[in-house]
C-alpha cells in the first residue's frame, strides 16, 4: 500500500556555507506547520548530517516578526563582498503576503547576522545546531 503525504508550503530557507568548489554547506528549511528540516552536505557531496524537528507556532510567529523587524523584505536581494569564493548565505522568507530573498557573498550585513543570530539563539541551539556562514559569531 502507498501513502502519500502532503507537503506543507516551505516559507523559510537557509542555504549557508562555503561559495568554492570545496567546503560544505548547511540547509535549513521550515513549513508552514512549524516541521523544520536540516542537512548538512559537502559540495557536491553526500549528506553528512540531518536532523527534523517541529518548532511551535509561537516560535514561527517569533522568527518572522523579527524578520519584520529587522526589514528583511526591504534588504537588497543580493550583497556581494567582490571575491571570487568564500563563504556566503542565502535566506528566503514568505509572511503575511510577502516574499523575498537574500544572498550575501562573502560580506556581512548586519540585519542578516541579527536574524541568523535569532534564529540560532532561539530555535537551533535546542537542537544543537548553529549556522554559520563565515560571520562573526555573537
Amino acid at each position: 500500500m502507498f501513502t502519500s503525504h502532503a507537503r506543507s508550503q516551505i516559507i523559510f530557507q537557509v542555504n549557508a556555507g562555503s561559495r568554492a568548489p570545496y567546503g560544505s554547506n548547511q540547509n535549513f528549511l521550515i513549513d508552514t506547520k512549524g516541521h523544520c528540516s536540516y542537512n548538512v552536505t559537502d559540495v557536491n557531496g553526500p549528506v553528512s548530517n540531518a536532523a527534523s524537528f517541529t518548532i511551535t507556532s509561537s516560535q514561527l510567529a517569533a522568527l518572522l516578526a523579527k524578520a519584520e523587524e529587522l526589514g528583511f523584505f526591504k534588504l537588497k536581494d543580493k550583497y556581494d563582498g567582490g571575491f571570487a569564493d568564500g563563504a556566503g548565505i542565502f535566506i528566503a522568507m514568505r509572511s503575511s503576503g510577502k516574499s523575498h530573498s537574500v544572498q550575501l557573498l562573502n560580506t556581512d550585513v548586519p540585519a542578516i547576522n541579527q536574524l541568523v543570530n535569532y534564529l540560532n539563539n532561539n530555535i537551533l541551539d535546542l537542537h544543537h545546531i548553529r549556522i554559520y556562514y563565515g560571520q562573526t559569531p555573537k
